[in-house]
């Protein structure tokens, strides 16, 4: 239910949506509590995954604590924003805790996974119609239901990363491959649409992402010959083929103007030609961030301060407003210091090794899964060096859902025999076709 609803209140990033979906969260939280007292017993899976997110709401609830004296009686440069923030983190870590606990079967997985593609095909196809018939359904949207069309294109290009697992994992029946190849080309026709230039350098980074990583995989699984290693390299090589195509092809059905518009823009960013006092860009935002950086080392400005705290650093005429540093490596440095930047990195190394190790399972539905979840979290990470889209309450919880579905714990044994019947079958399938 939260997947499907929290993108709908433009992506859930004002109060009273983000509050409306703590709320919602905390509320299950508390029928899954009540359940454990009828119950009497208490089934949780607790994933090293949470030890980051712990670590940082421990950082907030330190920034918060009285420790200083003079103009700010705290590290952070807000209180009330940082335990704001605290209390998402929170939030977010009970829904993971609810999604590994309660999506922790085959059958599940696959509906999560289904509901997921669903659900980020709906958004391609309301901000591609919105293009042609105005915004009839989100008068403030600019994509679908998201205000930046940066965060639209970060919550498809997770959606593409899922799709395309299971097609070159081989899990999709042939009969659905068709179907499924439509959901990919939608969700690059929407992304492009976007004329987000992250977001299609993510997209494209992703597309190789898949590719490289099914290799390997693929080799382990077919040792039995010259003929099975060429056909893995045809696969991933007929992946880039397709993910190229669905780019080319989304660009010339939907028009590309805008994203050839907004590539061109980027050289005259860089170029800084604007007196100090007016430039406003990326490039300008990273530098104060670094000075912010280096004058909080080690805990920071405060999580969810960081706009409060820019302003000492502006070096325009303040004009715009400054939220975040539309990166989020550099922003986590910022409001949590090295120690969140550590935390952040730590995360990042339990995803990855967790995920190409929950890989090597023998079932072939659960390796797509899992593939294709962090072929969609990598997307986000190279995203978010330009963008903020960790910040977008629907977007951080798309990430969480991918995470939990590529670092699954091992299944019960009843959860196997259906999915290995089924990977029976696709071999069967593939051995026909040769």
């Amino acid at each position: 239910m939260l997947l499907v609803v929290t993108p709908l209140p433009y992506g859930s990033v004002e109060t009273w949506s983000t509050a409306l979906w703590e709320i919602l969260v905390f509320g299950i939280m508390l029928l899954w509590g009540l359940k454990v007292l009828i119950d009497g017993r208490m089934q949780v899976t607790a994933s090293p995954i949470l030890i980051p997110l712990i670590g940082l709401l421990i950082v907030a609830t330190i920034q918060i604590l009285p420790l200083e004296s003079g103009d700010r009686t705290t590290i952070s440069y807000d209180a009330y924003a940082t335990t704001q923030t605290g209390i998402k983190i929170f939030a977010s870590i009970c829904f993971f805790l609810l999604f590994t606990s309660f999506v922790n079967t085959d059958e599940r997985r696959n509906t999560a996974v289904r509901v997921i593609i669903a659900m980020c095909v709906l958004i391609a196809l309301v901000g591609i119609g919105q293009s042609y018939i105005g915004k009839a359904l989100w008068q403030r949207g600019t994509f679908g239901p998201f205000v930046n069309r940066n965060h639209f294109a970060g919550f498809l290009e997770m959606g593409v990363g899922l799709a395309g697992g299971l097609i070159v994992g081989r899990s999709v029946r042939r009969e659905l491959l068709a179907v499924y190849a439509s959901c990919v080309l939608a969700m690059c026709a929407g992304i492009v649409l976007s004329a987000s230039r992250g977001g299609v350098l993510a997209l494209a980074a992703e597309i190789v992402f898949l590719a490289i990583i099914a290799i390997p995989l693929f080799l382990s699984r077919n040792r039995d010959g010259s003929q099975a290693r060429f056909g893995t390299i045809l696969r991933a090589a007929g992946a880039l083929v397709l993910g190229a195509s669905a780019i080319i092809g989304s660009m010339y059905l939907v028009g590309s103007e805008g994203l050839v518009q907004n590539i061109s823009q980027t050289s005259s960013e860089l170029e800084e030609q604007q007196p100090a006092s007016e430039r406003f860009s990326r490039t300008n935002i990273w530098s104060a961030t670094g000075q912010m950086i280096k004058d909080h080392p080690w805990l920071g400005v405060g999580l969810g301060a960081y706009q409060y705290a820019y302003t000492r650093y502006d070096p325009s005429s303040g004009a715009q407003r400054v939220e975040q540093s539309h990166n989020d490596y550099l922003q986590i440095v910022a409001d949590a210091g090295i120690i969140g930047g550590v935390l952040a990195l730590i995360f990042i190394i339990l995803l990855f090794a967790r995920s190409f190790s929950a890989a090597q399972t023998r079932d072939r539905r659960r390796r797509a899964i899992i593939l294709g979840a962090l072929a969609g979290c990598f997307a986000i990470a190279i995203h978010s060096f330009v963008e903020f889209n960790l910040q977008v309450t629907s977007n951080s919880q798309l990430f969480l859902a991918l995470v939990a579905l590529a670092t699954p714990e091992r299944s019960r044994g009843s959860d196997h025999r259906p999915e290995e019947e089924a990977d029976i079958m696709l071999e069967e399938m593939d051995r026909d076709d040769g």
